[in-house]
């Protein structure tokens, strides 16, 4: 049962990862839309995760996390993600639908004081699609528009240490792949005495970094938990290549430029994207596995980011998320009694200032964790978690744009004791 369910989410999320899993117009600055978190549990937590920590998921935001595996067990996670967003102007609106592969991890002990995971998880997404028309006295209107698409990947290996009985840290080495498409094309509806230009940059970006977390995880008394987790990125400059192809072309003739001259054609050209420096810290308290309730606070300079010399308008980044999960019974014969049930939300001030307007966002979560094979908290912790996310971020002010978005995310956590020696008689 555990792996055909597994076998269904890749092949689902290998057709879907073929689709465009972004649909935003704000992803054409920096590297594009970024991640928050990738566990599904922590998701319907209002995508808290600094002070998450447990045995039966798998928690890449902090890789100080790790050390809450137990010492005989395997810990497997998959994911897809359905994304619904509509996109509104004082005018117009438009809704896209979407879908793509979340992620793959894996968790599993290596000592009695050292926890490792790997896995393969998205960085960032970039797709939009943005028309502009402007009247000329001379050419009559001119179309400008803006296409992306693209984004990057990242596999890590990371790696959790309990320093004390109190005290975990961690460090995730990542290796950040992918590249991001941008076109821009130029045209001119009303005349044939012009032709059209179109531009194609294509950034490719490989190279490693490291992030780190340290978690103090204590009990308050015979109930309760505390855990206080705090996590940095330095910033790093990442080996990257640009190729840029300005072309002139008539058309388009069944969606298609009919190209006419190569303007300018550079290739291989060699520079850096950088990631800014980040950090972030939260709480988390508990009562064993019935409650738990985790707050988190996050920033990162994207004032500081560059790509091949360049800046990008952009400034820091705000982000406060806010969660709740609950097991009514855990022991109970009923199943419902023993799901989990997840809310949360969060307020983000982004790293976007558009025509003297932030483009800010807020969002509520909710969730559930199905248990598999009438798990409970004292046996196997398998499960299928279901996340529901609903956002909006920006405005109609000024012209631009406001986002609403649904995600729904459908995950898998498969925990197996791998490591335990069995006894008959």
């Amino acid at each position: 049962m555990f792996f055909l369910s597994i076998f269904i989410l890749i092949g689902l999320g290998d057709t879907a990862s073929a689709q465009t899993s972004i649909s935003s117009p704000y992803s054409a600055f920096g590297l594009g839309n970024l991640y928050q978190t990738n566990n599904i549990r922590y998701k319907g937590m209002g995508n808290t995760s600094l002070a998450g920590r447990d045995y039966f998921t798998i928690n890449v935001n902090n890789p100080a996390s790790y050390t809450a595996f137990d010492s005989t067990s395997f810990v497997f996670e998959a994911a897809v993600i359905g994304h619904s967003t509509t996109l509104r102007t004082n005018e117009l609106n438009e809704t896209i639908n979407s879908a793509t592969m979340s992620h793959l991890i894996f968790g599993f002990p290596v000592t009695n004081w050292w926890r490792s995971s790997f896995g393969l998880l998205p960085y960032s997404g970039v797709g939009y699609n943005v028309t502009d028309t402007k009247p000329n006295d001379n050419l009559g209107d001119v179309t400008y528009l803006f296409e992306g698409e693209g984004g990057l990947s990242r596999a890590y290996l990371g790696n959790g240490f309990k320093l004390t009985k109190f005290m975990s840290v961690g460090v995730n080495a990542s290796y950040l792949f992918g590249t991001i498409n941008r076109i821009q094309r130029v045209t001119f509806p009303d005349t044939t005495n012009v032709l059209n230009s179109r531009i194609d940059d294509a950034t490719s970006v490989s190279d490693i970094y490291f992030d780190f977390g340290v978690q103090f995880h204590m009990p308050i008394n015979e109930k309760l938990n505390l855990t206080i987790g705090a996590t940095y990125n330095p910033r790093y400059d990442l080996n990257a290549k640009k190729t840029y192809l300005s072309r002139s072309f008539t058309g388009p003739i069944n969606n298609v430029d009919v190209i006419q001259d190569t303007a300018l054609f550079i290739d291989n050209i060699k520079g850096t994207v950088s990631i800014p420096d980040a950090f972030g810290f939260g709480f988390n308290i508990s009562k064993e596995y019935d409650w738990s309730f985790a707050a988190d606070y996050k920033y990162n300079n994207w004032a500081d980011y560059e790509a091949f010399g360049l800046s990008d308008s952009l400034e820091s980044s705000h982000s406060f998320n806010g969660g709740l999960s609950l097991i009514p019974d855990r022991n109970s014969m009923s199943y419902f009694s023993r799901v989990e049930y997840r809310f949360g939300g969060y307020y983000q001030i982004s790293n976007l200032k558009l025509r003297n307007q932030p483009i800010n966002g807020f969002g509520i979560t909710f969730g559930t964790g199905l248990p598999l094979r009438g798990a409970n908290v004292r046996g196997s912790k398998s499960m299928f978690n279901i996340s529901f996310e609903y956002g909006r971020r920006g405005t109609i002010e000024k012209g631009l744009i406001r986002e609403d978005y649904f995600n729904i995310h459908l995950g898998i956590s498969v925990y197996e004791w791998w490591f335990f020696k069995r006894r008959y008689k």
